[in-house]
C-alpha cells in the first residue's frame, strides 16, 4: 500500500501526462497565455480581468487541438460562461452588490 504523497504523486504524474497528449508540451501553451495576459494586466476591474484570464487560458488551449473532443466542446462552452460571467459582475457592480 502507497502513503498519500506517494498516491498524490502518481496521479499528479498521470494528469500532466494525459494533459500534454492531449495540449503538447505546456511551455509553449504558458508562453502564450502569458503573452496574451499581458495585454490585459490594465484592466481596472479584478474579477474581469480574472474571467479573461480564464478565457485566455481556454483560447490557447483550442488553437493547440482545435479538434480535440470532448475538451473542445467544454473549452467552447467555458468561454462563454466566463463571459458571461463579467456580464454577471459588471450587473452587481451597477446594482451596487460588487
Amino acid at each position: 500500500m502507497t502513503n498519500p504523497l506517494e498516491q498524490f504523486d502518481k496521479a499528479i504524474q498521470t494528469v500532466t501526462q494525459e494533459r500534454g497528449e492531449d495540449y503538447g508540451d505546456p511551455g509553449p501553451s504558458f508562453r502564450a497565455i502569458a503573452e496574451m495576459q499581458s495585454q490585459i494586466m490594465n484592466c481596472q476591474n479584478s474579477a474581469v480581468r480574472h474571467a479573461l484570464n480564464m478565457i485566455i487560458v481556454k483560447i490557447v488551449r483550442l488553437s493547440e487541438t482545435p479538434t480535440h473532443s470532448p475538451a473542445f466542446m467544454d473549452s467552447v462552452i467555458d468561454i462563454a460562461g466566463y463571459a458571461r460571467t463579467i456580464a454577471i459582475v459588471l450587473d452587481e457592480e451597477e446594482e451596487g452588490n460588487g
